[in-house]
């Protein structure tokens, strides 16, 4: 049977020590930037027709709350293993529904179905990442994944160099391995981009002059491909 990581007790005690964690309660400007624009391209894949949402891998539950001031008409449910995380979550942001769960366990959400599951940052977090994408397939005829951007070769290098990526045992996958764990999940691939040139926990005079480039970067398809920062993958059941 597939298992926890122990990053989750890692990520517990981020929550419990930051009431959040570092990187959304009291983020550097790096890190700010970086989340507003994994909330951007969250938002631009949630269609009108969309009325409910598992936030799978919901954390503290501040990208939960943010999809929640954007769409207030949305019924919001976030998950995660964390009971730390969810325990700040609940505190924090009463007016969404979060409890403490395992998407690598399918009897999680028996009989539950979703309009959306978003995996906002969660895999590359993940003991069995592929499993984590079959079982999210069979709660909502739509998946949006956003990753780390494994093709991306500074990417590469910060999760061996840096503690906090090694303590939090993050490692990014490349796109194509994305796609294929889709297309086994059932999944067919409606869109794919790249994102963001800005990483997190970045020191703040370098990530301001990255992010008012960011915008044109992002225009340039080879740039964002191999140095962005974000893969995003909006997927569809077959």
């Amino acid at each position: 049977m597939t298992g926890l990581k122990k990053n989750v007790s890692v990520f517990d005690a981020d929550a419990r020590e930051n009431t959040g964690y570092r990187y959304t309660t009291g983020a550097s400007f790096s890190s700010t930037v970086a989340n507003r624009r994994m909330t951007e391209a969250t938002l631009q894949w949630i269609g009108e027709d969309c009325r409910s949402v598992l936030d799978a891998g919901c954390g503290d539950g501040t990208y939960a709350n943010d999809i929640r001031l954007a769409r207030p008409r949305l019924e919001i449910t976030g998950v995660d293993p964390a009971a730390g995380a969810i325990e700040a979550a609940r505190k924090r942001y009463p007016g969404i529904t979060f409890f403490v769960g395992d998407i690598l366990r399918p009897g999680t959400f028996t009989g539950k179905r979703f309009d959306l599951v978003i995996m906002r940052g969660v895999l590359h977090h993940l003991s069995d990442p592929a499993a984590a994408l079959r079982h999210c397939a069979g709660l909502a005829d739509r998946i949006l994944i956003i990753e780390p951007n494994g093709n991306n070769p500074i990417l590469k290098a910060i999760e061996q160099l840096s503690s906090y990526h090694r303590e939090h045992e993050e490692r990014s996958f490349p796109p194509r391995l994305l796609r294929r764990w889709c297309r086994e999940a059932g999944l067919d691939v409606a869109a794919l981009d790249f994102i963001g040139f800005v990483p997190f926990f970045f020191p703040t005079l370098p990530a301001k002059i990255i992010y008012f480039f960011q915008p044109f970067l992002e225009r340039v398809p080879l740039v964002g491909r191999f140095f962005g920062a974000q893969t995003v993958i909006l997927c569809r059941k077959k």
